[in-house]
This record gives C-alpha cells, sequence and structure tokens, in this order.
C-alpha cells in the first residue's frame, strides 16, 4: 500500500463515520482526529523523504513546500493531536468541526502528495 492511498484510506474512513448517521461518542471522535492528525503526519512524511519524529518534519516542512502551505499543516496537526488527547473537562469536537478538519486534511495532505509528485527529478538523456 503506498502511502497516498493510505492517506486516502483515512480519509474515507472519517467520512464514513460521519456519515453513517450514528451519533458520534467519545471514542468516535478520537477515532476520526487521530485519522485525521496520521493522514496529515503520513503527507509530510512524504513530502519531507524523510522518517523522523512528526516535530522535526513539521519544523523542516517550509524547506519543501510553500510557507502557507506549511503553516496551514501545522496548525492543522497540533489542532488535531488536541483533539485526540483532550481532558474529561474539556469540550468534546462537534461533529461540525470534524467535518472541517476532513475537508482541511483533504486539501492540505492533497497539496502535499502533489508537491511531492511535483518536486521528483527530472533526467534528460
Amino acid at each position: 500500500m503506498t502511502v497516498e492511498q493510505d492517506v486516502y484510506d483515512r480519509l474515507t474512513c472519517v467520512s464514513n463515520l460521519l456519515d453513517s448517521g450514528q451519533p458520534l461518542d467519545g471514542v468516535r471522535v478520537r477515532c476520526c482526529a487521530e485519522l485525521l492528525r496520521t493522514a496529515v503526519e503520513r503527507a509530510v512524511a512524504l513530502t519531507c523523504g524523510a522518517d523522523q519524529p512528526v516535530h522535526a518534519l513539521l519544523l523542516s516542512l517550509p524547506r519543501h513546500v510553500d510557507a502557507d502551505l506549511a503553516v496551514d499543516a501545522v496548525q492543522l496537526w497540533h489542532a488535531l493531536a488536541r483533539a485526540t488527547r483532550q481532558h474529561d473537562y474539556e469540550v468534546m469536537p462537534t461533529p461540525e468541526e470534524l467535518r472541517g478538519w476532513h475537508a482541511d486534511v483533504t486539501s492540505v495532505t492533497g497539496a502535499l502528495l502533489s508537491a511531492f509528485t511535483l518536486s521528483g527529478t527530472i533526467e534528460i538523456s
């Protein structure tokens, strides 16, 4: 399975959970946030071409893509990381927030993956 397919599968799984019509309890909310966060992580790792801790990859991301895209990816990752580690006294993300994050992750990972495919070396023989 390629990284691109893995990212797509995670986005599809979240979409299916959100569209199932079942109420989202704490487990499903965290599951959605975790799947979205790891989709961002995998797209960042592929774009940076390295197997390092995610914090190091997020710091090096502006060297590989546009600064605005890097900032969007970092902010999105941090928001999702907070959502996966929320405390009992914190308000759980709503389905609307998850849908918004899903749309943002789809956009950001799409841009990151296209930046990866565009950064390849062209050999002229």
